[in-house]
């Protein structure tokens, strides 16, 4: 028996769902009679094309295929496996080891769309730990510092002083811009090598769900039980 895949059972629910939107609660319906009240004619003005009840079960039905699709699905996935080949790494792996690559492979992705891309636009004159940087040119930074200078009068022996006010460096800076970005070259080879990814693991995914299942008779069992207690509930269209 072929392996259901989950896109095609999700298709069904969403048939299940439209039956689900032609319930219908009132039907309208204008008849007339002759002057010996035999009926000549009915028209509706709104209609009922399958009643609540037809509908249930139509819906019961289809969520009872769905779940034992999904049992059978999950029996199979645990044993069934599908050869994840990659970049040389070649494997047989279960629908749920591949399902744990896929979550792998979502962070992957994310992690490749925030890689930093280089500065085309910084002009590199040094390295900063073995990456491209650029060196603005160094601030000098000083103070203002006063000292007492010695000096003779020509009329007298007396040795005054004055003061004198002078600059001395306090310190230097540098603004040093470091560039983290990857080359773009280098950046889509690595979103290429995630897209590769996710496409080796999603084939060994269909490859697994096409090979042969069997039914999980506890969950086919439990669902049936279900459609006949909400159909027991419905009342009787049998005349």
């Amino acid at each position: 028996m072929v392996q259901t895949t989950f896109t095609k059972q999700k298709r069904e629910l969403a048939k299940a769902l439209s039956w689900i939107e032609k319930i219908r609660a009132q039907e309208v319906r204008n008849l007339y009679y002759n002057d010996q009240e035999e009926l000549q004619q009915e028209n509706r003005e709104t209609y009922v094309d399958y009643t609540p009840e037809e509908i249930t079960q139509k819906v019961l039905e289809i969520v009872k295929d769905v779940v034992s699709q999904h049992g059978a699905r999950q029996k199979a996935n645990s044993q069934n496996t599908g050869n994840f080949n990659w970049y040389g790494i070649s494997v047989q792996l279960t629908v749920p080891q591949l399902r744990a690559l896929q979550s792998a492979h979502a962070v992957l992705r994310e992690l490749v769309l925030k890689l930093p891309r280089r500065n085309p636009k910084l002009i590199y004159n040094t390295t900063v730990e073995n990456r491209p940087a650029f060196a603005h040119i160094k601030q000098k930074h000083e103070k203002t510092k006063t000292r007492y200078v010695p000096y003779e009068e020509d009329s007298t022996t007396r040795v005054r002083t004055y003061e004198e006010e002078y600059q001395v460096v306090t310190h230097y800076t540098q603004k040093v811009e470091i560039d983290y970005g990857l080359e773009i070259k280098l950046l889509n080879e690595l979103n290429e090598v995630v897209d590769d990814l996710g496409t080796a693991i999603q084939l060994a995914i269909d490859e697994a769900n096409t090979k042969g299942r069997e039914n999980d008779p506890v969950v086919d069992d439990v669902i049936q039980r279900i459609a006949e207690v909400l159909l027991a509930k419905l009342p009787s269209t049998e005349s």
